[in-house]
C-alpha cells in the first residue's frame, strides 16, 4: 500500500494513538496533551506536524520547523524533530516519505539545509541518517536550571533557594 504524508489535524488523534503509545513507551511520562499542544502549535506558518499514513493508519510522525542553525552567521534550515516510525512499519520507506515532505517545506521556506534531532542512544536512527549523508554538527546537552544554579552558584544554598521562591512568587508561578 502507498504511503502518503500530510499535516496532522486534531481529527487524526485516534489514528495516531498506536504511534503515540510507542513514543510514550520510549519517553515515559509524556501525556497525549503534549501531542495536542504540538498539533495546535503546528498552525503556525513555520511549523508543521506531519504524519505518514498507510491507508488510514498513521505509521510515522515528525515535527518540521524553520530554524537558524548558524552560530555566528545566519544559516536557515528545516529542523526535523521527533521523527518516529511505528516499529511494525519500519524499512518500508516511511521515514523517507517524511523526509521528502520536509524537503518540500525546505523548498517552500527557501532553506538549503535540513537538520534532524536524533537521540544519541538510538543507534539505528543515527546510522539511518548517516547513510543519507547527515553529518553531526553539534552535541546538545540539557540541564534543569535549578540544578545548574546549585552547581555554579557562589551563594550559600539557602539564599539561592530563597531567591528562587521569591522569583516564583513575583511571577505568579507558585
Amino acid at each position: 500500500m502507498a504511503i502518503t504524508v500530510r499535516d496532522i489535524a486534531v481529527d487524526d488523534l485516534p489514528a495516531l494513538m498506536p504511534l503515540w503509545e510507542e513514543i510514550q513507551a520510549e519517553n515515559a511520562g509524556i501525556d497525549v496533551s503534549v501531542l495536542l499542544g504540538r498539533i495546535e502549535m503546528a498552525e503556525s506558518q513555520n511549523i508543521r506536524l506531519l504524519a505518514a499514513f498507510e491507508g488510514d493508519q498513521a505509521v510515522g510522525i515528525t515535527m518540521v520547523a524553520m530554524a537558524d542553525v548558524g552560530t555566528w552567521a545566519e544559516l536557515p534550515a528545516v529542523q526535523l524533530s521527533g521523527l518516529h516510525v511505528l516499529s511494525k512499519a519500519r524499512r518500508r520507506g516511511v521515514a523517507k516519505a517524511l523526509l521528502n515532505a520536509a524537503l518540500v517545506c525546505a523548498d517552500n521556506w527557501g532553506c538549503t539545509n535540513l537538520v534532524v534531532t536524533v537521540p544519541p542512544a538510538s543507534r539505528e536512527a543515527n546510522r539511518f541518517f548517516a547513510r543519507l549523508g547527515f553529518a553531526p554538527i553539534a552535541t546538545k546537552r540539557i540541564v534543569d536550571t535549578a540544578a545548574l544554579r546549585r552547581m555554579i552558584s557562589d551563594e550559600p544554598k539557602g539564599l539561592t533557594a530563597a531567591r528562587l521562591r521569591r522569583r516564583l512568587r513575583e511571577t505568579g508561578l507558585s
